[in-house]
């Protein structure tokens, strides 16, 4: 990052905390900005301390209030029949998705190694699927999932407007490079509102803003003329504020609201 943009950015902290104190907005070590990946697994024995059902589902207080907000204000637009297909997934579930595509590939010809290759492309492995947070839903209008939803009504609203509930298309299709992941515009992870505006705007994957906190360290990012949010990474949990873990070693985002005149 040019020095200039660095400075910017530092005089700009400095100029609006004097102007204005902040309120968090997370509770403590939320996780909702859990980097979830191959390089970034969770622990077998990983599962949120709170569930709630929709449709069945088990989903995260947080991600499901969102999700409903959002369906409903599909339906006032006139997009109708959005319904979840999966939620929250145990380690044991997603092992026994895994095996099974392996044992799918292995049945057309593939050697085990291949295979093994071939299946992470399309179903995560065993202790990387964003599912186990809780935090993450496949959705669907007639009950598939295929890339083919990201052109639908519903998929293109999605991509245009999930940010504003919380949510960010994880795997997007020009980011497959870096997520390792094919396209599926029908996966959503919730992270929080100003997190997904923030990379909407910025047409960042969730491993490019993940890897901006931290180059960056703090910055302030407006959502409208009244309220705007601090965003600081830290490598020790801050005792006076609320946080996320960012994976599993000591690497923490803070989130900060405020509500003022520029």
């Amino acid at each position: 990052m040019k020095k200039s943009l660095k400075l910017a950015i530092c005089l700009t902290l400095i100029f609006s905390w004097h102007l204005c104190s902040f309120y968090n907005v997370q509770a403590a070590d939320s996780k909702l900005l859990w980097l979830v990946n191959p390089s970034h697994p969770l622990d077998s024995h990983y599962a949120p301390q709170q569930f709630t059902h929709i449709s069945g589902y088990p989903i995260r207080p947080e991600a499901g209030e969102a999700f409903l907000k959002m369906q409903a204000d599909m339906r006032a637009a006139g997009i109708h029949g959005l319904r979840l297909q999966s939620a929250y997934r145990p380690y044991q579930y997603q092992k026994a998705l895994f095996d099974l595509k392996v044992k799918e590939l292995a049945g057309k010809g593939h050697d085990n190694d291949t295979a093994r290759t071939m299946a992470s492309k399309s179903v995560a492995i065993p202790g990387t699927s964003e599912h186990q947070t809780g935090l993450a839903i496949d959705v669907s209008i007639n009950g598939k999932l295929s890339e083919d939803f990201g052109s639908t009504e519903a998929g293109v609203w999605l991509k245009n407007n999930s940010d504003r509930y919380g949510f960010i298309v994880r795997y997007p299709k020009e980011k497959t490079n870096i997520t390792q992941i094919v396209y599926e515009p029908w996966h959503l992870r919730y992270v929080g509102i100003p997190h997904a505006m923030y990379m909407r705007e910025n047409n960042l994957c969730f491993e490019e803003y993940i890897a901006y906190v931290k180059e960056v360290g703090a910055f302030l990012y407006w959502i409208d003329e009244e309220n705007y949010y601090k965003i600081t990474f830290s490598t020790t949990p801050p005792e006076d504020a609320t946080f996320s873990s960012i994976g599993q070693s000591n690497e923490y985002i803070i989130t900060e609201q405020k509500k003022c005149q520029r």
